[in-house]
């Protein structure tokens, strides 16, 4: 939580009023001969100073060439898997490898901001990055596997022949190295997550707040430019394009799942499962009508994570539901013939937009139907399926998910069906920082992030986030959390009630005021931490009388408590 500065303090009278003021002139005269003496330095070695600098700005990204060249690629020297018992998805400052590109002239010997992008050519796809060796080739055994799987998919549902074609990635390790690339190759994209360039065949994006979600769909974009012949998107211009068909298409082709240290496609999209329940509960769900109609311009700005989930919704009800058999199939062989989009629609699957409507949300709600039981977040053996935010290193070994911070406050995140109530348990082993869980909501409309707990070697800190940048402390208690020793964390919120349990014993409880959860990450905060065992189970809530959730503590206020080390508001 951003820290308040107190009030500068009112001179007490006259005298102290002038002493302040001939320390500020003594102030502003040093100042001033201080000033004239660098800038006189300055203008001595500018000639010194020029060239190296001039050198370094000509070393940002050129415009890729047809081909996949690039003046700033340079070929890796092994792209062999990582260890799967090393594998990482660290956000750390990127470096290349022995027998890697060079930094560009002029780069200092710590900077990463304009490391040239490795070429790393994989079986279908060629990688271009500025990503740690051992993510980047990781990542492209990622990548071929999921190009092989893709073709496959879009032949079955399309009844298409989908060979892979050659097809390049750029994926930048920060947002700010991939908005300086979209400044000068796609200044309308600046803000979004990734495009795809049709001119040259690649699509581009960034790690940092990314998941491997979001590189597979703009990959299935290449993919749909080859089908309709169009690598421009000039389809989406032509009257009723249903552009719903193209989105939903790269969300349900790009969307996966995790299998041992690999990857399986199709897979459920969760966390687009997650804003489709909420928007029914919320009655913000877009109807079938309006979204079948929906220009592109819906598909950015607010309303843009309504929309994509929407779409990667209907192309599944459309593509599994019983009543729908082949009907998918058919639809894309009328809009391919360049028939109108919406009256394709209704030819294919009916007239009365309202009754198929009904039957898809009734498919979303059963879609969402969580099990009983533990579920299991970590698998012991990736964490593919996480996204990091924040930067960060996050290492699997061993069955652990080892977390090394660095000083941002660094997340890892996972989303899963939505619940209520619910517990959320995990093995903690903090060996210095601050550690902890976090929860939140995949919802149209607001701030995912609800309460962050917070766990340090003797406090637990419970905040609330309202905002990225506001954090409010709620209550902290007192705990024994030996450094270097595993110690379980269980985090439930029952009837509105989130408590937090260590090795077994409560620690504190408060009533909250949210009612559903389907975001749940991991945190640290200039830590080294290790995590396993990370399960969320849903609870059934007990039988008590129901009224508005206040947020009065369960325990003692937050003024009560000690101070939690480790526990410094960001």
């Amino acid at each position: 939580m951003p820290q308040t500065q107190p009030p500068p303090t009112a001179p007490a009278n006259a005298a102290h009023q002038a002493r302040a003021w001939s320390g500020a002139l003594w102030s502003l005269l040093i100042a001033t001969v201080f000033a004239l003496t660098v800038l006189v330095l300055v203008l001595h070695g500018a000639a010194t100073l020029q060239g190296p600098h001039a050198a370094a700005r000509e070393a940002s990204p050129p415009a890729q060439r047809e081909g996949g060249d690039s003046a700033w690629a340079a070929e890796a020297a092994d792209p062999a898997p990582a260890d799967s018992q090393n594998r990482d998805i660290d956000g750390e400052t990127a470096y290349p490898a022995a027998g890697q590109a060079a930094r560009a002239p002029g780069d200092g010997a710590d900077s990463a901001d304009h490391l040239p992008l490795r070429k790393y050519p994989g079986r279908a796809i060629t990688l271009l990055t500025d990503t740690r060796h051992e993510y980047a080739a990781d990542l492209l055994v990622k990548l071929d596997s999921f190009m092989v799987q893709a073709n496959n998919t879009l032949a079955e549902i399309l009844a298409v022949r989908a060979p892979a074609k050659p097809t390049q990635l750029i994926v930048f390790e920060s947002q700010d190295r991939y908005q300086e690339y979209a400044k000068d190759n796609a200044p309308g994209l600046i803000n979004n997550g990734g495009y795809y360039d049709g001119a040259t065949r690649t699509a581009v994006t960034y790690r940092y707040n990314n998941s491997m979600q979001l590189y597979f769909h703009e990959l299935v974009h290449v993919m749909m430019g080859e089908q309709f012949a169009d690598h421009s998107f000039s389809r989406y211009t032509r009257k009723n394009w249903p552009i719903w068909f193209d989105e939903g298409v790269c969300e349900y082709v790009g969307s996966y799942e995790v299998v041992g240290t690999g990857i399986r496609v199709p897979g459920v999209n969760k966390g687009k499962l997650a804003y489709l329940v909420n928007a029914l509960h919320h009655n913000s769900f877009i109807d079938l009508p309006t979204l079948v109609r929906a220009p592109a311009e819906r598909f950015s700005g607010a309303s843009m994570n309504i929309y994509y989930a929407e779409s990667w919704g209907l192309v599944d009800f459309l593509v599994h539901s019983p009543g729908q058999n082949g009907k998918f199939t058919q639809y894309f062989q009328h809009i391919h013939a360049g028939e109108d989009g919406l009256s394709a629609f209704k030819a294919v699957f009916g007239h009365d937009l309202v009754q198929l409507d009904t039957q898809w949300r009734a498919y979303i709600a059963a879609r969402a139907q969580v099990p009983e039981g533990d579920v299991q977040l970590f698998n012991g053996q990736s964490v593919d399926d996480w996204a990091v935010h924040e930067g960060g290193q996050w290492l699997v070994s061993g069955g652990e998910i080892q977390a090394t911070g660095n000083s941002n406050h660094n997340y890892l995140i996972k989303s899963e069906l939505p619940v209520g109530d619910f517990s959320f348990d995990l093995d903690l082993n903090l060996a210095r920082g601050t550690a902890g869980v976090i929860l939140g909501n995949n919802f149209h409309g607001e701030y995912p992030y609800y309460f962050l707990i917070d766990v340090s070697r003797d406090a637990i800190l419970l905040r609330r986030a309202s905002s990225a940048s506001l954090l409010e402390p709620l209550m902290q208690a007192w705990a024994d959390i030996p450094l270097g020793k595993w110690r379980h964390l269980r985090v439930a919120v029952v009837n509105h009630v989130l408590r937090v349990e260590i090795a077994g014993r409560e620690a504190l409880a408060m009533r909250v005021d949210r009612d559903t959860y389907s975001l749940f990450g991991i945190h640290v905060s200039q830590a080294r931490a290790r995590f396993r065992n990370l399960t969320v189970r849903q609870e059934q809530p007990a039988l008590t009388t129901h009224g508005e959730p206040d947020m009065t503590p369960v325990g003692g206020p937050l003024e009560a408590a000690p101070p939690a080390l480790g526990s410094r508001q960001k």
